[in-house]
């Protein structure tokens, strides 16, 4: 990091804080930020936490259309301050908080369980498309989230459902079969799953999804119908 330069913003940092001009605040933010995007792959953790520090306090009072372009600026990088990152992805403002939501690593599963719990269907359905999910997270978007946030949840390869997660979804797809659909063609459905959900599928969605599957999952598809077929066919138990 060179040190001139960044020992002459953050002299200037409090008195623009303070008594600077919106328009001077914006310009350190914006130099702050690109001198820490320009040296960000040689910064250790403790020259990370600096810089932490130094752009939470101009965003204090920066509107939200500057913090919408630095969520997105700072959403792909894999050392992004982790508070700032924080202090965006909980920011009431949807344009503020879905670009890290949507792609910062820096954000813990506690943090997106949280917010979550806390924010609304933008803010869920921009954490719904994640790379990769738990169950922890995925449990609470099912539960708050709406038939946008179950569809995208649906066709994220990188999400992870716990037992009551794929039972939310299968309720769900009964009364959606686009849900259904979606459902049934992912590669990691398990068979027990996948049986549940063609046997509240209509006929129209089995033949749909039989059509659409991949060559490695027709055949799971295809056993999961027998099964259910067989089980229809079987007679009664006396």
């Amino acid at each position: 990091m060179p040190k001139a330069n960044s020992t002459a913003l953050i002299a200037e940092l409090e008195g623009a804080v303070k008594g600077g001009s919106p328009e001077r605040r914006l310009q350190m933010l914006r130099q702050v930020t690109d001198l820490f995007l320009s040296d960000a792959d040689r910064l250790n953790e403790n020259q990370v936490g600096v810089f932490d520090d130094v752009l939470v306090l101009l965003m204090e009072r920066m509107e939200a259309r500057a913090l919408a372009q630095l969520s997105t600026t700072l959403c792909s990088s894999q050392s992004a301050p982790r508070e700032v990152v924080r202090q965006l992805a909980y920011h009431e403002e949807a344009a503020v908080a879905v670009p890290v939501l949507t792609k910062s690593t820096r954000l813990s599963e506690g943090d997106l369980i949280e917010i979550a719990n806390l924010r609304g269907q933008q803010h869920l359905l921009a954490i719904s498309n994640r790379s990769a999910l738990s169950t922890g997270v995925t449990d609470v978007l099912l539960k708050r989230g709406d038939s946008n946030v179950s569809h995208a949840l649906a066709r994220n390869a990188g999400a992870r459902f716990s037992e009551s997660g794929y039972a939310t979804l299968v309720d769900s797809s009964e009364k959606d079969s686009t849900l259904a659909e979606t459902l049934g063609l992912r590669l990691d459905i398990p068979l027990k799953v996948l049986r549940e959900l063609l046997a509240k599928a209509g006929a129209a969605v089995r033949v749909r999804l039989l059509k659409a599957a991949p060559p490695e999952m027709r055949a799971k598809i295809e056993d999961a119908i027998k099964s259910i077929v067989e089980q229809v066919a079987a007679p009664p138990i006396v």
